[in-house]
């Protein structure tokens, strides 16, 4: 019986040991890009062609940032991939969906805009 209680209490110990893990949440402040027919949306861009080529895909400026944005333009939220939308930005372009700032890459924020919460950059 003794060594029965002692092989659970070493079982239960290294459970709790594992269970604990690191609590921290590590938010690094990178863009959320996703690729979509090799297009990286929301990856950081200096020109269309490091957005798959798509003419007028790098957005650059406003919400979009000064370093520039894979933001292609679309018509709908079908055109973007999942877990963008479609958003009305001097025409419309994919931008990533949040439900708060800790969602977003660093100097962007979540605000609404076209009826959806996207994080956009703070200008």
């Amino acid at each position: 019986m003794n060594a029965a209680k002692t092989c659970l209490l070493c079982v239960l110990a290294i459970l709790s040991t594992t269970a604990c893990g690191d609590d921290e949440t590590v938010d690094d402040g990178a863009r959320p890009v996703t690729d979509l027919n090799g297009v990286p949306y929301a990856a950081t861009c200096e020109g269309d062609e490091d957005c798959g080529g798509e003419p007028d895909s790098c957005c650059t400026g406003g919400k979009c940032s000064d370093e520039g944005w894979c933001s292609p333009r679309c018509e709908s939220d079908q055109d973007c991939p999942e877990g963008f939308f479609c958003i009305d930005h001097d025409g419309t372009r994919c931008f990533s969906e949040c439900q708060d700032d800790r969602d977003c890459p660093t100097d962007f924020i979540c605000e609404e805009k076209s009826d959806h919460l996207t994080c956009r950059f703070k200008d």
